[in-house]
């Protein structure tokens, strides 16, 4: 399968199960165990189901528009999801990794509409691995300086991707670890070739976080996602 395509699916979905971490962060955790308890709560039993729209410009071409569902399963090892575009379009996308609590080696796989109707997933600049942030288990490289991020202190991470020779760079709010924004980047390359940011984020009296907006963006194409609707159940809580 296309790296690529696997890729983009890290960014849409996010009501990132990062339920209860900033009690257990302090800023003196080092990175490898900041990382780890960014992880851990995505290693319980959740299911969840979210609606949204999504937007797609792309220089030179017409806009695309299209409405969203995803329903995620997540297991201690793997996770399940089913996206269906427009009604129409349905993806099935598993990911598998060991325990949050060891070294986590993410393997994916995508399963295509049998008659994919255009427009389709990938044309929106999205895929499966967006949705479901895999690029949270990526292996650790090293710690960047800290920094901000729409005035909030961010600790900067940067991370392997298991694909290819490029990484990622991922901005995680310092007090309670969820990503704000990541850039992905090619080998040797200064700029990145693709930048996520996400707005809105709302956290849950249980402690699950949503994030209402993300935005994509590469060279010469842009892609909005407004979430409006979020149900979310813990098997064990």
């Amino acid at each position: 399968m296309n790296t690529h395509l696997l890729h983009l699916l890290s960014v849409l979905f996010f009501i990132s199960v990062l339920s209860g971490i900033h009690a257990q962060i302090t800023q003196n955790t080092p990175p490898k165990e900041f990382l780890k308890q960014i992880r851990q709560p995505l290693s319980k039993n959740v299911w969840t189901e979210i609606t949204g729209k999504i937007v797609h410009k792309k220089q030179g071409e017409s806009s695309l528009s299209g409405d969203l569902r995803l329903r995620i399963t997540f297991a201690p090892t793997s996770l399940h999801a089913q996206i269906v575009l427009n009604r129409v379009n349905v993806y099935g996308f598993e990911q598998t990794h060991n325990d949050a609590t060891s070294d986590p080696k993410p393997s994916s796989k995508l399963d295509m509409p049998e008659k994919e109707q255009s427009p389709g997933l990938f044309q929106f600049g999205l895929t499966p691995g967006d949705l479901t942030f895999s690029f949270l288990y990526w292996d650790f490289l090293e710690e960047l300086p800290e920094q901000s991020s729409r005035f909030q202190a961010c600790r900067i991470l940067k991370l392997a991707d298991p694909n290819s020779d490029g990484y990622a760079i991922v901005w995680f709010n310092k007090e309670y670890g969820f990503p704000m924004e990541a850039s992905w980047y090619k080998k040797d390359a200064k700029s990145p070739w693709r930048t996520l940011l996400m707005k809105g984020a709302k956290r849950f009296k249980s402690g699950m976080w949503f994030v209402k907006e993300m935005r994509l963006e590469g060279k010469d194409w842009k892609t909005k996602v407004q979430f409006d609707f979020a149900e979310l159940n813990k098997e064990n809580p």
